[in-house]
């Protein structure tokens, strides 16, 4: 029974990893030199928001593999619970 909790584990992790998309974030050009400190803080600004908008990216896939691995546990458990 355990190998059947190990291998239900093992295929949700993977049909939730095949439909994962991509993060939408768009990383900014860095130019060999600046202009003027306007041009600097703008490029700044732009790297904050791409840390930002990469950071969201990872703590929802984090939050949505901790659901898909709950559901799978639990999934594991009730499997475990059936006997032979």
């Amino acid at each position: 029974m355990k190998r059947i909790a190990v291998l239900v584990l093992l295929s949700v992790t993977v049909c939730a990893d095949m439909i994962t998309p991509p993060h939408n974030c768009s990383k900014p050009s860095t130019p060999s030199q600046f202009a003027t400190e306007a041009e600097r803080g703008a490029f700044n600004r732009q790297i904050r928001t791409y840390k930002r908008c990469l950071s969201d990216f990872v703590n929802e896939q984090n939050k949505e593999a901790r659901i898909y691995s709950e559901a799978a546990r639990s999934a594991a458990n009730e499997l475990n619970q059936i006997g032979t």
